[in-house]
């Protein structure tokens, strides 16, 4: 009972006792009036009053800053406007902090508008983490984990959040394979791959399973990681391929605050491939042609027509120049911040606009988000949290003619690589020349030759209630919904193209026109109730438990229709097509899936030194069948702060050292077909008797006992900061085991249908991330860099069907997955003594082609032949952010490349004249050719040939060095005064310049390195160049 008294009363005695407290001194020793008067006033002048404020290096205010005389208790708390004033001795020093800042002393000297900037200590012991369902202290963290904050990714123009991140945290590779506005096409993977099927992250955005597509970089606060099972276990059924927590932002109590990001900038291609002109092209193709036969007398160009490419007579179409031009993109963002204890809110709006640098292609963008959290009671607290963005995405129509050539992006583009100068783009009149139609699908990109609007409407949102039942205990439950309609109209319009020859004969007419609708809903329901308990027993045993459930289901619809001769080009109405209905399409799917959930933790600390914690998730997936649906995916992980030892003799120098070990299992149910544990049945028809009939059959087989792929992870590391935690390194160790891979074997065609996926398969992955970061401050200037680098490698340890070849690869149980496949080039002929004591390959195998090695040694080069020619995956990705500040001016430097990568550039993307109207580059010309005399002169390529021996096997020798380095993002930048930003009535401005993909360092010829498809079709990733400002106030 009398404790109870005390813990409910603690604050009342306290003050009791500083109140008495004068009164007991003043009795034990008694003291005049009069001399208590002269002691006040002696006091009174030796104090002096301080005024000053505090901000960070942004020139944002810190609210609720402490603000100490150092060595006494004399202090205050700074304001919502980050100011503060109290009286001090005459000579004291101020000691300034604030939790996640570095803190710091100053002299009062005049006490007069004292500016004091705080710079945020990101090795900060007690930095807090988003992880799964919660938070926690980063020196508490057991699993793999690392976390990126808010200025990390908007100190980059990045128009999407994948992009924002590339580069920063160790495991995380993001690669982007083309830079099409509104489809970057970014794919994401934490720890290299370790399995045959979808190995893409889970992405939770506040608690909810979303797209990255739904965010705006602007809007968060931070990402963090979940690399091992450990750590991403409780996601359970989805997490095998790691976790990406997304943290939006919030409002925070105080005055309203409102802030304004905003640049307009110049994009263009990172690279071009650099194109002979005509008459090289022209010339050229005559030798290949003779190459192929010496006795030919028929060739291509004539002799004639080289001479008119030469001296201009016959211009030389420059085909990327016509195709690609750099065009404008512009971003701004407002956010509105602000209210009471009881109430917070953040309102943010956003635009987005790009002018593709491809002609017909554009993309918009509008983003509202409202966080909002009421406190209902003193126990209750509701948040609402409530995303909206409209977007449309423009380009050339892809619908295709009844006859005539297809009509996708990535064939238009690849007739900018594909197609030689030599072939004009227009008549001498600007119609649209034939030579084919193929060749000419600049026609086809244009607006004359149609359009692709695809609109989409992403909702997303969340409500949540928060009840406080005991102090430490909660319980949360929460909504969430998302709905994206998406709407797609495609028209292709009539087109002609002329003869270059005579302006006048129309060699194609596509007088068809068609159009296409396709709409598409998707909606997804979660439900979610977590209870928490976190309490510290005992000063020394800090326990934290959670348990949750939740229940998530989504469906989806989509249906397409279209109709073919319409009046006019200008009518975009379905119904204004045919009303023929054997010119109509129509199709349309419907699909749903449901899982549910039953998932706990429980971590404990002993004194801060000793870390343990557990995890466990269950779940159940309607992609199995009842038999087979639910799955256990448990997770251990411990962790022995060293440093916290009273043994431990070097805490001057070390702050923090800390070893991590873990082990957890996580599923993965991506699947392709949702119903697997169903038959299937299609239709078709067949006439007998002269008469059409309707049978049915079975379209696949059933697997009733298809279930999970696990993941099983075991990681080892070690976290390191030292010398004030200036420094700081971050090293892990990891092995994952896959098992039960979700994969479709390979079955002969006599068995009657497509096969049906199962478990088969074992892939381990073995691997190590490393992360070093320094970080100092000497007076106003400031400096910081941070390195990260990691590996990974898997082998195929169980595989149905092995070695499984397809195309250029090759996957065999002991080796690694998806390597090259192909011939081993040994070299170019150089004699014909050479080509006749080597294997047979070819009849027409002379000097100047290339030498593959006789792998059998049979003395022929066949298919046979191949061999694996080692890994297609990047080795060693890595990123180098390097930071520096100096009073107003801020400089932040990033670089990101991969140390090891090879790439195959096959057919039009960089091979010469792999065909009949192929083209060549410039750096094709250094090859095997025979001069004036007929002697051969060595070059760096085979002599050159249309298409054949050289070009249309796949061999090592054009495996090129992908490898790179890359100036990721450069941005400088300059804030006011904050006197003069005052007189303006607000509390900052900045101008900054920001520079993205600025320059490249590779061997690469041709195609961009970090997009690694060598076909090139691919639309061209952009650098971009912009000037922006941020205003707040």
């Amino acid at each position: 009972m009398k404790t109870d008294f005390y813990k409910k009363n603690n604050a009342f005695i306290a003050l009791f006792f500083m109140l008495a407290s004068p009164a007991i001194i003043l009795a034990e020793n008694p003291v005049k009036t009069q001399d208590i008067s002269d002691m006040a006033i002696e006091v009174a002048q030796q104090q002096k009053k301080v005024v000053g404020i505090v901000v960070d290096k942004s020139g944002q205010p810190v609210i609720g800053a402490n603000v100490v005389e150092k060595g006494t208790t004399n202090g205050t708390i700074t304001d919502v406007d980050g100011s503060f004033s109290f009286e001090v001795s005459p000579n004291a020093v101020l000691q300034i902090s604030f939790i996640g800042y570095n803190s710091q002393n100053m002299p009062v000297g005049d006490g007069k508008n004292l500016r004091v900037v705080l710079v945020e200590d990101t090795q900060k012991i007690d930095e807090v983490v988003v992880v799964a369902y919660g938070a926690q202290k980063k020196v508490n963290l057991t699993g793999a984990v690392a976390s990126v904050n808010s200025e990390e990714i908007q100190n980059r123009s990045y128009t999407n959040v994948q992009q924002a991140i590339q580069g920063q945290i160790p495991g995380l590779t993001v690669t982007q394979t083309g830079g099409q506005p509104g489809n970057e096409a970014m794919n994401m993977s934490i720890r290299g791959k370790s399995t045959f099927s979808s190995n893409d992250p889970l992405v939770i955005v506040d608690g909810q399973a979303i797209s990255m597509a739904n965010l705006n970089p602007q809007d968060i606060e931070s990402v963090t990681v979940l690399k091992d099972a450990a750590a991403a276990a409780i996601y359970g059924a989805r997490a095998s391929g790691g976790v990406i927590l997304v943290t939006t932002k919030k409002g925070k109590a105080g005055k309203i605050r409102v802030s304004y990001d905003g640049y307009v900038g110049v994009q263009d291609a990172t690279t071009y491939p650099k194109m002979v002109n005509a008459y090289d092209h022209a010339r050229l193709f005559r030798e290949a042609e003779y190459n192929d036969n010496p006795n030919t007398t028929t060739y291509t160009w004539s002799e004639e027509q080289v001479e008119e490419f030469r001296t201009g007579k016959k211009p030389s179409a420059n085909r990327p120049d016509y195709l690609f031009d750099p065009s404008i993109q512009t971003q701004h963002n407002v956010t509105v911040s602000g209210g009471s204890e009881k109430n917070t809110f953040l309102f943010s709006f956003g635009y987005l606009y790009q002018d593709g640098i491809m002609k017909n292609t554009s993309f918009n963008r509008l983003n509202f988000r409202v966080n909002d959290q009421y406190k209902i009671t003193e126990k209750l607290t509701a948040e609402v949290i409530l995303n909206f963005m409209p977007s449309t995405r423009h380009a050339p129509s892809t619908a295709t003619y009844p006859s005539g050539p297809t009509r996708n992006l990535g064939d238009i583009i690849s007739s900018a690589y594909r197609r030689p100068s030599a072939l004009p783009i227009f008549t001498e009149d600007g119609q649209w020349a034939s030579v084919t139609a193929w060749a000419n699908r600049f026609g086809l990109a244009s607006e004359d030759g149609g359009f692709q609007n695809r609109k989409f409407n992403r909702i997303n949102g969340s409500l949540s209630l928060t009840w406080n039942i005991l102090d430490g205990l909660n319980l949360k439950g929460t909504y969430f919904g998302k709905y994206d309609p998406t709407r797609e109209v495609n028209f292709s319009k009539r087109m002609q193209f002329i003869s270059p020859e005579d302006c006048k004969t129309v060699d194609f007419d596509y007088s068809t026109n068609s159009m296409t609708v396709f709409n598409q809903s998707n909606y997804e329901h979660n439900l979610q109730a977590l209870l928490t308990y976190d309490k510290v027993f005992a000063k020394d045993h800090d326990l934290k438990v959670m348990a949750g459930s939740s229940i998530e289901w989504n469906k989806d619809y989509q249906e397409t229709v279209g109709r073919r001769d319409f009046l006019t080009d200008d009518i975009y109405v379905i119904n204004a097509g045919s009303a023929d209905p054997n010119v109509w399409t129509t199709s349309g799917t419907a699909s749903d899936w449901a899982i549910a959930s039953f998932f706990g933790r429980i971590n404990y600390s002993w004194k801060g030194r000793y870390l343990a914690e557990a995890n466990l998730r269950y779940d159940g997936s309607s992609r199995f069948s009842s038999k087979v649906r639910w799955g256990l995916f448990p997770a251990f992980s411990a962790g022995w702060r060293i440093s916290e030892e009273p043994f431990f003799r070097a805490k001057d120098y070390i702050s923090n050292l800390k070893l991590r070990v873990s082990w957890g299992q996580a599923g993965n149910q991506n699947t392709s077909a949702l119903y697997q544990h169903y038959s299937t049945i299609s239709t078709s028809a067949y006439y007998f008797g002269g008469m059409s009939h309707t049978s049915a059959y079975y379209t696949k087989s059933i697997n009733d006992q298809l279930t999970w792929e696990t993941k099983t992870t075991t990681n080892i590391g070690v976290d390191v900061s030292f010398l004030n935690d200036k420094f700081s390194l971050s090293l892990d160790g990891f092995k994952d085991r896959t098992s039960d891979i979700l994969m479709t074997p390979v079955v002969p065609d006599t068995y009657g249908m497509s096969a049906p996926i199962m478990n088969v398969g074992v892939v381990d992955n073995i691997g190590w991330e490393a992360m070093f970061s320094y970080r100092d401050q000497k007076n106003d200037f400031r400096w910081g860099v941070t390195l990260q680098v990691s590996d990974a490698k898997n082998k195929v340890k169980e595989m149905i069907g092995s070695p499984v070849i397809s195309g250029n690869y090759i996957t065999e149980v002991g080796h690694e997955m998806n390597e090259w496949y192909g011939w081993k080039c040994e070299g170019i002929f150089a004699s014909d003594e050479e080509v006749k004591n080597h294997a047979f390959q070819n009849i027409k195998t002379g000097i100047g082609d290339l030498k593959y090695q006789d792998t059998d040694e049979n003395e022929t080069v066949n298919a046979n032949d191949r061999v694996r020619l080692g890994s297609s995956r990047p080795r060693f990705p890595f990123g180098i952010n390097l930071d520096f500040g100096w009073k107003g001016i801020d400089l932040n430097i990033f670089l990101q490349g991969v140390a090891s990568q090879k790439t195959y550039i096959n057919s039009y993307g960089g091979l010469p004249l792999p065909e009949s109207l192929g083209s060549l580059q410039e750096h094709h010309m250094d090859r095997w050719h025979q001069d004036d005399n007929g002697s051969w002169i060595a070059g760096k390529y085979p002599k050159l040939r249309i298409g054949g021996i050289n070009v249309g096997s796949f061999s090592s020798f054009w495996l090129q060095n992908s490898a790179y380095l890359r100036a990721k993002n450069i941005q400088i930048g300059y804030t006011l005064p904050e006197g003069f930003v005052k007189k303006l009535s607000m509390e900052r401005i900045r101008f900054y310049l920001n520079a993205e993909n600025l320059f490249t360092f590779t061997k690469m010829k041709g195609v961009d390195p970090e997009s690694p498809v060598g076909n090139g079709n691919m639309y061209p990733l952009t650098k971009v160049c912009s000037f922006g400002v941020n205003v707040s106030f």
